[in-house]
């Protein structure tokens, strides 16, 4: 969709809620990416997930994620990402990212919105998952965001409440958890008995 597509679409959306007579409620959006483990082996394959959730503002609901993810370190490869299941191909996007480069992601997007179903009123909801491989040990992951090529934040949340078809939010509202990685429990025993070694030459 070119970006003239989505301002017109917006427009046009922004233009049926405001005739629905309904205003803006402020809610808190919160954004969260988590893996399945605290820490990883060399070589290991990881799980993240994302999760978005907000206060309960009736009929409202996540309407759109529009990110690029970076990771913390180039030290893991992403594998692959499951496409975000409530993306309405109807508003223009595949729920699935342009492209990934080492540990980031670029361009996930995906949309539902109330007024052209079906969507998914789920709070919290699953946004996606994706796994990645461990290259290198003695680094740390973390991952942040910002928003996609032509997007102008990141995450919205929608619902006939609203006199806009958005109450949008900052990459403030993103939260991720950090994870280490180790070597492979052979190679921290020769560790080990080098370092053990070592003390002994020094004595």
């Amino acid at each position: 969709m070119s970006i003239l597509t989505r301002s017109v679409a917006a427009i046009g959306l922004a233009g049926l809620a405001c005739g629905a007579g309904a205003q803006n409620i402020a809610t808190d959006l919160r954004v969260d990416l988590t893996f399945d483990q605290t820490y990883y082996w060399i070589n290991a394959v990881g799980t993240a997930t994302i999760t978005a959730s907000w206060n309960g503002v009736p009929g409202s609901h996540f309407s759109s994620f529009h990110a690029d993810l970076i990771a913390s370190t180039s030290a893991i490869q992403v594998l692959e990402v499951a496409p975000i299941a409530w993306n309405n191909p109807a508003l223009g996007f595949t729920g699935s990212p342009a492209w990934i480069s080492g540990g980031n992601i670029f361009g996930l997007e995906a949309s539902q919105w109330w007024l052209i179903p079906p969507f998914l009123a789920d709070n919290p909801i699953l946004v996606t998952t994706f796994t990645f491989v461990v290259l290198e040990s003695f680094h740390t992951l973390s991952y942040s965001v910002q928003p996609a090529a032509d997007a102008p934040s990141p995450f919205w949340v929608a619902g006939p409440v609203f006199s806009d078809p958005w109450v949008d939010f900052g990459v403030d509202a993103f939260f991720s958890e950090t994870v280490g990685f180790v070597p492979a429990p052979g190679a921290l025993a020769l560790l080990g008995l080098g370092g053990l070694a070592a003390t002994r030459r020094r004595r």
